[in-house]
């Protein structure tokens, strides 16, 4: 019996497109089997004429991956921006009941990725969608294309981003650097109630913040600031960001410097700055990529991945989200958080499986402390 994640992969490796690729171009010469399959495909996902994309809250994110119906006018983008604490339940209840509605899912890399979605069979692998070369080229990427892999069988999570990630920022206008240099310096009981904090308990960013933390300062120090000085906890990243540039909450822990560098495009919170942290961690930040299991538009949804992994996208991804591609031919989007090569396998990763089980013991954590 064949496992449904192999459906949409056959409609990738048909006879007929294997027959194709031997088929002369018109100058005489066999096409490449790539390209031939890349027609095929490409037919395929006009006649589809659809996907249905769920990807980040982010105003650069979504701008970026709607760039995709430039390039590929036949093809109409359903987007929908959801963080995980949002569209895990939503797709949940939509499988429990035979509804199998997204093609692509673009997000951060959370626990439940590994925990749940994995193990329910959410998502079929990705390298059997994707078809030019250049996408699939080692030398293309940091550390090789399959070192993008966070699951342990390199086959479904895939995180095109990579960025030394120090998502603690503080309005410096409102809290001199003498003030607040080092992370213990948060305890500080003048910060009571001056900390806004991404959940820590929605497996998103504050909880890797949280993971990250409780490293720095043990389980003790971290209790003490989740708990003694009384953040403000929310799960709207725009809304944490907006807080820290505007000075109502001057200190702000996992806030994305997409959100911040936004803001300051527009003039707003130019001395906000980040707060340099002893044990560098590195994260995708919004950049993974999943590809959902029996996909309604699976033609559409493969071309989508090739398009996104592409040179193009990766830099439109870079530059307007301030971020960094983990592609080589890139320019950085955030020069201050480019990974050190020779780095890479030493930092910091909950975003890898085999790290999940302190991404959860900090959920679990952060659940109990919160009342």
């Amino acid at each position: 019996m064949k496992r449904t994640g192999e459906i949409s992969i056959r409609l990738f490796l048909t006879g007929a497109v294997l027959l194709a690729a031997t088929t002369a171009s018109r100058a005489g010469e066999a096409k490449p089997a790539w390209q031939v399959r890349s027609e095929q495909v490409t037919a395929a996902a006009k006649r589809e004429g659809k996907l249905a994309l769920i990807g980040p809250p982010v105003a650069s994110h979504r701008e970026t991956l709607m760039m995709f119906e430039k390039a590929h006018p036949d093809i109409r983008v359903e987007y929908s921006g959801m963080a995980p604490a949002q569209y895990e339940p939503r797709i949940t209840r939509e499988r429990q009941v035979g509804q199998f509605l997204w093609d692509v899912l673009v997000s951060g890399i959370g626990a439940t990725v590994f925990l749940s979605q994995i193990p329910a069979g959410w998502h079929d692998p990705i390298k059997p969608a994707l078809i030019f070369p250049e996408v699939l080229d080692d030398g293309k990427w940091l550390g090789g294309f399959d070192a993008g892999f966070m699951d342990k069988g390199k086959r479904h999570v895939y995180a095109f981003a990579l960025n030394v990630t120090q998502n603690i920022f503080v309005n410096r206008d409102l809290i001199p650097e003498s003030l607040l240099q080092k992370p213990d310096d948060l305890l500080d009981p003048r910060w009571k109630g001056k900390i806004a904090w991404r959940d820590p308990r929605a497996s998103d960013a504050g909880t890797a913040a949280f993971a990250h933390l409780r490293k720095i300062l043990g389980d003790g120090g971290a209790k003490r600031l989740l708990v003694d000085q009384e953040p403000v906890i929310t799960q709207d990243g725009r809304q944490l960001a907006e807080w820290v540039v505007r000075g109502r909450y001057p200190i702000g822990i996992a806030v994305a410097f997409t959100d911040v560098a936004r803001f300051q495009k527009e003039g707003v919170g130019l001395n906000v700055k980040r707060l340099a942290l002893p044990i560098e961690r590195v994260t995708a930040s919004w950049g993974g990529a999943l590809l959902m299991n029996r996909p309604p538009h699976p033609n559409a949804a493969s071309i989508f991945l090739n398009w996104l992994f592409g040179r193009e996208a990766q830099t439109a991804w870079a530059q307007m989200g301030a971020v960094n591609s983990r592609r080589l031919d890139v320019p950085y989007g955030d020069p201050e958080s480019v990974p050190d090569p020779k780095k890479v396998e030493g930092y910091f990763n909950l975003i890898r499986e085999e790290n999940q089980g302190l991404t959860a013991d900090a959920i679990r954590f952060a659940k109990d402390l919160i009342k």
